[in-house]
């Protein structure tokens, strides 16, 4: 009896689709998606980003995640990195810019 061998990377894009579909049907908002990352800036001062994979690049001028969608840049002055966890990442400072460079 042949053993069929799936791919990691075509059952994740599967469940991804799956998850799509289902907050789709039952009407709930498109935030409830883990895959999707959400940025909240608050004044110029404080950041917080959830759902990110990891720091690419940390300084006081720049901050950079990586995301399931891409590159997430924080650009400013006096960037400190407040709270960090698996999933959510604080950025406090002088945030003069938030910019996704999206996978290709």
């Amino acid at each position: 009896m042949p053993v069929e061998a799936h791919c990691i990377y075509c059952t994740m894009k599967h469940d991804r689709k799956l998850m799509e579909r289902i907050l789709k049907n039952a009407g709930l908002p498109e935030d409830l998606n883990p895959h999707l990352f959400l940025v909240q800036w608050f004044g110029g001062r404080d950041c917080v980003i959830e759902q990110h994979r990891g720091i690419l690049d940390f300084s006081m001028h720049a901050i950079r995640l990586m995301t399931e969608q891409g590159v997430l840049t924080i650009e400013g002055e006096d960037l400190v990195l407040v709270q960090m966890t698996a999933v959510r990442a604080k950025v406090s400072g002088q945030i003069r810019s938030v910019a996704l460079e999206a996978k290709s």
